[in-house]
């Protein structure tokens, strides 16, 4: 299990949770026999940790006590191999921790990879609520060029921010620019907040001269 940072953790102490999603972890073990999943213990980690957190006014929970005490199931979605069940309007969890979106484009009801662990989700929360002030700008997003991992040598001037960063996002931070590259089904993205906006549009244009960016 991934552990949280102090940030993380304030940042759920303020939040937060609804104690009327407090199960037993015995019954909810329980219970999950109805779904056959593979591995319950992330589910039951997401319920022990996370249930009833309340993050800008939308609490996050998979099951009620009603609804596990009155034995009736909740939906659940299958993708590549893995059980999903919905924690809000637009997040799922999986048996094996990871959390997606939805696709629900006229054409598509596909599901997207969107971190590793619902652990990084709350971390991710927590630095960009600590550095909001970064955000005041309009968020500018370009498509990256080149290999992914020659990111880290580009910005090795900044600090990494590796409780935020999984296989599906990268964070940098200096005293001026945080840089977040996420990946989409298409590729990588590079968001680019600051401070500065002079100097967050002199990055941009390095970056688009050098072609590293489109």
């Amino acid at each position: 299990m991934k552990q949280l940072s102090e940030r993380a953790l304030l940042f759920i102490e303020k939040a937060g949770r609804n104690k009327e999603y407090e199960i037993d972890l015995g019954i909810l073990e329980n219970h999950l026999r109805f779904y056959h999943l593979q591995n319950s213990s992330e589910i039951i980690n997401f319920q022990e940790k996370f249930s009833g957190l309340n993050i800008y006014d939308t609490v996050l929970h998979i099951f009620t006590p009603k609804q596990i005490k009155e034995n009736k199931g909740v939906n659940t979605y299958h993708w590549k191999g893995q059980t999903l069940f919905s924690i809000n309007d637009s997040l799922y969890i999986a048996e094996n921790g990871e959390v997606f979106i939805r696709d629900c484009g006229c054409e598509s009801w596909d599901f997207f990879s969107y971190f590793e662990r619902f652990e990084t989700f709350i971390e991710q929360q927590a630095f960009f609520e600590e550095y909001r002030y970064y955000m005041k700008l309009p968020g500018l997003g370009n498509n990256w060029v080149d290999p992914i991992d020659l990111l880290s040598d580009y910005f090795s001037d900044y600090e990494f921010i590796a409780e935020c960063s999984d296989k599906y996002h990268r964070i940098w931070k200096n005293e001026i620019n945080i840089i977040h590259a996420r990946l989409y089904p298409e590729g990588w993205s590079l968001f680019i907040d600051g401070i500065s906006e002079d100097e967050r549009h002199e990055l941009i244009h390095k970056l688009k001269k050098e072609k590293k960016i489109t």
